[in-house]
């Protein structure tokens, strides 16, 4: 491999709703939703906003007074007497009378049903009135006839018949009234309940001052996140508070005004996409759906779930066999997550832009020795030509030592240990390594990746711990000697510097060696996320031998290399 070639790798929606009755025409608009962090509420789902709805359809629902009392269902009353002057139920049959009364439960909006009854009522002045001279009685006010719709015609009816084919009384047809004069008859007023202008805007400094002082914080990239996520990840050794006390302070000694704590906190959690990246073991995806999942959901997984397990158990008894033999060399790999430095509780560092520190730990479950290459993103990425330069120079050294087989395990991260670019390396090296016969590389079960190689990592960070008690880590070298220390009995970690001459072009010895993986012997198509154990051999320098599960009996063999480029 030629160093020279290396290259880092850079790894309003809107809806027309209309309602035909009595010519009431509606149109809602819905905003669109934000992508902050914190989770939108959910107005709909308020307890308080169901019972309403309730209510404004007629169905039974709880008030919301002292006693919480159930009101009970709308349902439709009697008509009037058959002595009624208009004879309303000559004239509408029960039938109409239903319909009429779904049609304004339906609506299921207070200010519709208002425009309902406005559009029914119809103003009608007395024939006769008779004004006293001198008399101290007010003129006699005017009537409202009541009409509803059948077979496309207004036809009056009475008070009664109109109250009780509804089923309401005469409080919203007093409001109706009420909001009707105010306009002088021409359009009703809407309800103006919990509606004022005494809002308390917010002036635009402040607000730019907040986001640009939550813009200033450096970002830092998570080892668990998606390379595409929109989700940016900050230092968290601080809290929100924390940095709104930082906010506060800038701008006292800039003497510029601030906003406060719920101001602040709402644009952080609202208006960005940001979380605190605090190091944690992945959760297993089909164990916590299948313990979340209820009835025929739960029978559906069940033997996806089933397998899964038995994968897990299978794969940790091969993993505890392994360790048992002798005559080869067998280790587990993984990358640390990322180390922002300067590092410390000092908060002038926290807004510094920070350089990423990487550990690719290898750890020889034997020996119970670990060798750790590190290096900054100055020098380097975390894709797979980090990552592989890595592996090989810690088989080069192996084979100077040992001769035989090497047996790897890792996680299952496409994008670093498990691609025709490692392939390509693990061919590489048992031709170019006369001491390696074989590579075996073993996927543990994706969820339940914990291994031996996590303890390296855990006295790493309790080491990084103590350290900050006495003062800031500042940098890479600083982080080294972290590593150095972190082990205080037994063999200490062995470090590794790496630069950015150090890294060979895994990607280019991919091309070289012409890796292509499509169908196995028999004809059989091969998807490289379903593998879970490959091998190669120094025999076979153009095949793959490989098992889709730890229960597999036999290799199945895939022709990788159509022309020999090694």
């Amino acid at each position: 491999i030629d160093n020279n070639d290396h290259r880092p790798s850079v790894s309003i929606e809107s809806s027309t709703s209309e309602v035909n009755l009595n010519g009431i025409n509606t149109l809602g608009v819905t905003s669109p939703l934000k992508k902050g962090k914190k989770r939108q509420r959910n107005e709909d789902k308020w307890k308080r906003n169901i019972d309403k709805k309730l209510r404004n359809k007629g169905q039974l629902y709880e008030s919301h007074c002292a006693s919480k009392k159930m009101r009970k269902e709308r349902q439709m009353k009697s008509p009037c007497k058959e002595t009624c002057k208009l004879k309303c139920s000559s004239k509408f049959n029960n039938e109409n009378r239903k319909e009429l009364f779904s049609g304004f439960w339906e609506l299921g909006d207070i200010e519709r049903q208002r425009q309902f009854i406005s559009n029914s009522m119809q103003t009608i002045q007395p024939k006769y009135r008779y004004i006293r001279q001198g008399g101290t009685r007010s003129p006699r006010n005017n009537n409202n006839a009541f009409y509803f719709i059948l077979k496309e015609q207004k036809v009056r009816v009475c008070k009664l018949f109109f109250r009780n084919t509804l089923d309401i009384n005469d409080r919203p047809i007093r409001t109706v009234l009420e909001k009707q004069n105010k306009i002088a008859n021409i359009l009703l007023e809407g309800d103006k309940r919990g509606k004022h202008g005494k809002h308390v805007k917010v002036d635009d400094k402040i607000r730019d001052g907040i986001i640009k002082h939550i813009t200033s914080i450096p970002k830092i990239e998570s080892h668990y996140a998606r390379v595409d996520t929109s989700k940016h990840f900050i230092d968290g050794s601080r809290s929100i508070a924390d940095i709104h006390r930082d906010y506060v302070a800038n701008c006292k000694e800039k003497n510029v005004p601030f906003g406060n704590y719920v101001l602040f906190y709402r644009i952080f959690t609202q208006e960005f996409n940001i979380s605190f990246f605090q190091p944690k073991k992945d959760f297993c995806d089909i164990c916590e759906a299948y313990n979340n999942a209820i009835g025929e959901e739960k029978n559906e997984l069940k033997n996806n779930y089933e397998e899964h397990l038995m994968e897990k158990d299978l794969s940790r008894t091969e993993k505890q066999l392994d360790k048992e033999k002798s005559n080869l060399i067998l280790a587990v790999y993984d990358l640390q997550a990322v180390m922002p430095l300067p590092k410390g509780d000092v908060s002038i560092l926290y807004y510094r832009s920070k350089l990423n520190v990487l550990n690719f730990t290898i750890y020889d479950m034997q020996k119970n020795i670990a060798d750790c290459y590190v290096w900054d993103e100055s020098n380097g990425h975390r894709g797979v030509n980090e990552l592989g330069t890595c592996i090989l120079k810690y088989l080069e050294m192996k084979s100077d030592k040992n001769e035989g087989d090497v047996i790897f395990y890792s996680d299952n991260c496409p994008g670093q240990n498990k691609s025709k670019f490692i392939l390509a390396l693990y061919i590489h090296a048992v031709h170019q390594f006369k001491n390696i016969k074989t590579i075996t590389h073993k996927y543990l079960i994706k969820g339940h990746t914990q291994n031996e190689g996590d303890s390296v990592h855990s006295l790493i960070e309790r080491q990084c711990k103590k350290q900050l008690k006495s003062g800031p880590i500042y940098t890479p070298e600083a982080f080294v000697s972290i590593i150095r220390t972190a082990k205080k009995t037994g063999e200490p970690y062995h470090v590794h510097e790496l630069c950015y001459e150090d890294f060979y072009d895994i990607k280019s010895l991919c091309t070289q060696i012409g890796v292509n993986i499509t169908v196995n012997t028999e004809n059989e198509a091969v998807k490289f996320t379903n593998i879970k154990i490959m091998k190669v051999e120094k025999q076979s320098p153009s095949s793959i031998f490989y098992k889709t599960s730890y229960s597999q009996a036999e290799f199945k063999e895939a022709i990788v290399i159509r022309r020999k480029k090694l």
